[in-house]
């Protein structure tokens, strides 16, 4: 969205000019603002979409799983902030709409089985490919991988005790929404999602190119 964009480079211009720094900090202070408002705009469409659905429980959920997870696990990133909210917004819904209006219809054996592969498929996932870089503060030290991808095992441990706890009390909505967050998450840092992702990038682009010859 260019309107984040714009935002973000007023917000960094202005306070690289009060503090009297160079354009190197300006460049930091942009992809910082970047961050902050383009998470403001992505939490604002995402509760707008999930009121309307009525999804906001298991669409919450899913982004908590999913946020906290690519926090140690990275994942990949599309080239526009636009794109991103607008794809990520996009699965988490349709992932929240599935936990909210089917989790009635799953059995107690059909959710363990899904907690299950969800924990074997995070586990050999993270094992393979995370930390997956963030462009823009790539991984270079091997023992900062090592860290990150322990960390990142030891939460999904944590997360199958957790979910487990809530099964018992009968929050299967809760489970299958937090089964999805990991799920979509760890989707992220494979080969394959880099390949799926790369396909919605190319075309928004060919899309926006189109419309720019038309």
């Amino acid at each position: 969205m260019r309107f984040i964009q714009t935002l973000s480079y007023r917000g960094a211009d202005y306070l690289m000019k009060q503090k009297k720094e160079n354009h190197e900090k300006r460049r930091v202070y942009y992809y910082g603002f970047q961050i902050v408002i383009g998470a403001i705009v992505k939490s604002i469409l995402l509760i707008l979409v999930a009121l309307i659905t009525q999804t906001i429980h298991t669409s919450i959920t899913i982004v908590v799983m999913f946020s906290s997870l690519r926090m140690l696990a990275g994942g990949y990133h599309m080239d526009s902030y636009g794109k991103c909210i607008g794809v990520s917004v996009g699965l988490f819904i349709i992932a929240g709409t599935i936990s909210r209006y089917t989790y009635s219809y799953w059995s107690i054996y059909a959710i363990v089985t899904f907690i299950i592969v969800t924990f074997i498929t995070a586990v050999a996932c993270i094992i393979k490919w995370a930390p997956s870089d963030n462009p823009n503060r790539p991984i270079t030290d091997k023992k900062e991988f090592i860290k990150f991808k322990r960390l990142s095992l030891a939460y999904v441990l944590v997360w199958v005790i957790a979910v487990t706890i809530a099964l018992y009390f009968n929050f299967n909505m809760y489970v299958i929404a937090a089964c999805f967050g990991v799920l979509l998450e760890i989707f992220s840092i494979t080969p394959i999602g880099y390949r799926f992702f790369d396909l919605i990038k190319n075309g928004f682009n060919k899309t926006v190119t189109q419309k720019a010859v038309h």
